[in-house]
């Protein structure tokens, strides 16, 4: 694809009424359409295959962060691809549990509730509200199992997570970072509990991909930093992140590709 426009991702507390609609739709329908690959499998499934297939999610790994970025950004093309008349275009969100707010209310409803209320017209044209599920509360990743959550209640997970991710930010290096930050990311994943605690079933969550989304932006602020992209190996600059492709040049994309969230189509949007 071509970048042609730059979509700001926000935080999920953020988010306008037509903005969730987008999103909720966009999610169903990644749910729902057949993957060109493969129509055994619905594209969602498919997406978040690719995490156990290709995935760098080890906290020694220098391309934990950059293969992430490039991911949720192939990700968010996705979600763009099944819904292309959504207006605004659909932008990844995220969603920051090292956020005060999230310390005092734990998930967010637009990830925690099963269902919600919305509105829609009827054959006559007359509208009335309805109940229905919430696309974004869990997924199937194998029929017939679909994924759940045990969300800790008690707020000392997302505390350590807060003070993790403080200690990250003011790394004087790439690689301080990385390791760093990857600790606040493991707090997530026991704060959510359930599927999130197995790699081979995260990714299929859908809080996954906003919970991932504040991980990249994360790297976003401490680039905004005194010292952006400092530290990063050459080996890692020219490392490959299959199975990802570079938007422009059609070639396989590299670390030295993502390291400007423009070129990827993005910027983020703090609360």
């Amino acid at each position: 694809m071509l970048i042609e426009e730059i979509n700001i991702r926000k935080s999920v507390y953020d988010l306008s009424k037509k903005e969730i609609y987008n999103l909720r739709v966009a999610f169903e329908r990644l749910y729902t359409t057949p993957s060109e690959n493969n129509e055994s499998i619905m594209m969602y499934q498919e997406k978040a295959s690719i995490l156990i297939s290709d995935g760098h999610y080890q906290r020694n790994d220098m391309l934990f962060l950059p293969w992430a970025r490039a991911y949720f950004a192939d990700f968010e093309q996705a979600l763009q691809n099944v819904f292309p008349d959504a207006k605004p275009s659909i932008a990844l969100p995220y969603w920051d549990y090292t956020s005060k707010k999230a310390i005092a209310r734990g998930i967010p409803s637009l990830l925690a509730d099963e269902y919600y209320e919305t509105v829609e017209k009827n054959e006559k044209g007359k509208k009335h509200k309805v109940i229905k599920k919430n696309p974004l509360h869990h997924a199937t990743y194998t029929l017939p199992l679909q994924t759940f959550r045990e969300e800790k209640k008690n707020t000392v997970l997302l505390r350590a997570a807060r003070k993790c991710a403080k200690t990250a930010l003011r790394s004087k290096d790439f690689v301080t970072f990385g390791t760093s930050i990857y600790l606040a990311d493991i707090q997530s994943h026991i704060y959510i509990g359930g599927s999130s605690g197995n790699t081979n079933t995260t990714s299929f969550d859908p809080i996954f991909w906003f919970t991932h989304c504040q991980l990249d932006h994360f790297w976003f602020k401490w680039q905004q930093g005194a010292f952006g992209n400092l530290g990063i190996p050459d080996s890692v600059l020219n490392a490959s992140l299959k199975p990802f492709s570079n938007p422009n040049a059609y070639s396989p994309m590299k670390t030295k590709d993502v390291l400007d969230t423009i070129n990827l189509g993005y910027i983020y949007l703090d609360e």
